[in-house]
């Protein structure tokens, strides 16, 4: 090998040294490692919070890290309340919170923050972060808590206001600003913090217009339903550190009967309608019309005229409330309409609270899909039934359309009883639902233990605009009573009437029966599986929950559960002993469990 070649090949083989040094001693960011979990850490605020004899119209506070705001619209209150929300913003690791409105004299200022800070790479929260001062020289320290609930299930009210008022006036809520004001937690619980001595009221609403006041018959309500007088010998003073909204410790076989924590309970409802007026028209297929009431109406109050269309071209049809009206258009002529033009007459309340009967023209439209090309429309028609394999005893067949069924053809509808092996024909009729056209009940002698054969040759069924069944034969069979369970409920503890309902999965009502207690409800024909129990306290005795009103004050119908569930078995009798004396009362384990938001 000569010098050159020689020289060449070491200059080669120390630049590839050199190399894989350089990617041996390349530095990288490590892999891995401990999650961030801390929240940010506050390092100081300008003014101090917690200041007395406050003056200034702004506060900063500086974190150690970058944060951010979460859904601050939402969740950023103060108070007392200010007419205009003060300005929040970001300024580097800064939070800077500004108002132009003069503050009140001698008053303790909270403004509530709750999770809305957060640090800016692991979205860790701040938890129910306040910023404190007063006006005075005393920062107020009592806090009132509590818990709001729904008053029809007990359940954690959600994106409500606790307002807490020092002006007594059963206007109050109506016309001002509260004194204090608070949101619960997903567990419904609350507090109200940096509290002066006093009486005051305490509301709770679901603020639709966002003025914090209760102003809209919808809005979702709850008060407490006497005065509160707050003094530091009753009320702790304010320590977040301890009001944690938790049930007190119990061994863990041992599962607390009712949410205990918070000193007041408010149950919040939604007012019944009181004033009449038309809640909705709508025109969903080309031949039906429908009318909808706040309240219920009958038929001398509420009428309809289609313009170009005679009497006998339509009829109408009501639900049992009657609030709510259908318009089947039967002429072809009138339903192949794109706009029909309805003269409604009504009940209808003024602003002054009278009653009385008004008139509007409705332009209802509907145009029918286009089919795409080559496609032919169907006449079969959609007809349904409740009939499956097995049905239970005395249980009524129905078969239903989608619109008002035609008197079906028993000519072409065989039912036959299979004893052994031979058929027997069974004499049937089909009688139609006296509320609504689309549904026909059959009525047959059917016995418990045997199987049926219901044979439905095509057109068996057809409906008003000319559709028509295909064929179809339906098998089954009338169970027994020993296929299934009872539940009785032996009600103690209070007198009057009563609602007892059996609830399934999700609180589904599966049965219900009006009794007066003390005094027994038999469910039978059950499914196996388990099921709860609850009372609704029918104070008015009308058959029906009933909810609460403002003015006057008046608490909604209570409502109680029965302490865990009853497992029916089949062919098994369970009685249960119940005490329905405390109302308001649900398992804590049964509660539905708040959604934690991360």
């Amino acid at each position: 090998m000569d010098r050159k070649s020689y020289i060449a090949n070491w200059q080669g083989i120390a630049a590839l040294v050199l190399l894989l040094g350089a990617a041996c001693a390349k530095i990288s960011a490590p892999s891995g490692g401990p999650r961030d979990l801390d929240p940010p850490v506050i390092l100081k605020s300008m003014p101090e919070n917690g200041m007395v004899m406050f003056t200034e119209k702004s506060f900063r506070v500086s974190f150690d890290e970058y944060v951010i705001l979460d859904k601050i619209t939402d969740k950023f209150m103060v108070s007392p309340p200010l007419e205009i929300k003060p300005e929040v913003k970001l300024k580097g690791k800064e939070l800077i919170v500004t108002w132009e409105e003069p503050l009140a004299d001698s008053t303790t200022y909270t403004f509530y923050f709750q999770d809305a800070i957060r640090d800016n790479n692991e979205n860790n929260p701040i938890p129910n972060y306040q910023y404190v001062f007063s006006t005075g020289p005393v920062l107020d320290s009592l806090t009132v808590t509590g818990n709001i609930f729904n008053a029809t299930d007990l359940e954690a009210a959600g994106e409500m206001l606790v307002l807490m008022y020092s002006n007594l006036s059963d206007t109050a809520p109506r016309t001002l600003l509260p004194a204090y004001i608070s949101k619960p937690d997903p567990s419904g619980g609350f507090a109200i913090s940096n509290v002066k001595p006093g009486r005051y009221r305490l509301y709770a609403v679901k603020d639709l217009n966002g003025n914090k006041k209760y102003d809209l018959e919808a809005e979702t309500f709850a008060f407490c339903d006497s005065v509160i007088t707050v003094t530091p010998d009753d009320y702790a003073v304010n320590d977040l550190d301890t009001i944690s909204y938790k049930p007190p410790a119990a061994p863990e076989s041992v599962k607390p009967a009712i949410y205990t924590y918070g000193r007041h309970r408010m149950y919040a409802f939604t007012v019944a309608p009181s004033k009449q007026y038309l809640t909705f028209t709508e025109r969903k297929s080309s031949g039906l019309l429908s009318f909808g009431l706040a309240l219920p109406s009958d038929t001398a109050q509420f009428s309809v005229m289609l313009t170009g269309a005679t009497p006998e071209s339509w009829y109408m049809e009501n639900n049992i409330k009657r609030d709510t009206f259908r318009i089947w258009i039967t002429e072809d002529s009138i339903y192949n309409r794109d706009l029909i033009e309805a003269l409604v007459t009504y009940p209808f309340t003024d602003s002054a609270g009278i009653t009385s009967s008004r008139i509007d023209t409705v332009a209802l439209r509907y145009v029918k899909p286009a089919l795409p090309r080559g496609v032919v429309r169907q006449t079969a028609g959609n007809f349904r039934t409740n009939l499956s394999m097995k049905i239970k005893p005395g249980m009524k067949p129905w078969f239903a359309g989608t619109v008002p069924m035609n008197a079906p053809d028993t000519s072409r509808i065989i039912l036959r009883q299979i004893i052994d092996t031979v058929f027997v024909e069974i004499p049937l009729t089909f009688i139609s639902d006296s509320l609504d056209s689309r549904r026909y009940w059959m009525e047959a002698e059917l016995s418990t233990g045997r199987s049926y054969n219901l044979t439905c040759l095509d057109s068996a069924f057809s409906d008003i605009y000319h559709s028509y069944s295909d064929s179809n034969v339906y098998k089954f069979s009338v169970t027994t009573t020993e296929d299934y369970g009872t539940v009785t409920a032996k009600l103690s503890g209070y007198e009057g009437a009563v609602i007892v309902q059996l609830l399934g999965d999700r609180e589904r009502v599966v049965r219900e029966a009006a009794i007066t207690s003390p005094g027994n409800v038999k469910f039978d024909l059950l499914e196996k599986g388990k099921y709860r129990l609850k009372t609704v306290y029918d104070l008015d005795n009308n058959g029906e929950w009933s909810s609460g009103s403002y003015m006057p004050l008046a608490t909604p119908e209570p409502v109680t559960y029965y302490n865990g569930e009853l497992e029916v078995k089949i062919n098994w009798e369970l009685e249960q002993d119940w005490d329905i004396g405390a109302k308001n009362i649900k398992d804590v384990s049964m509660r539905s469990k708040p959604e934690i938001k991360r």
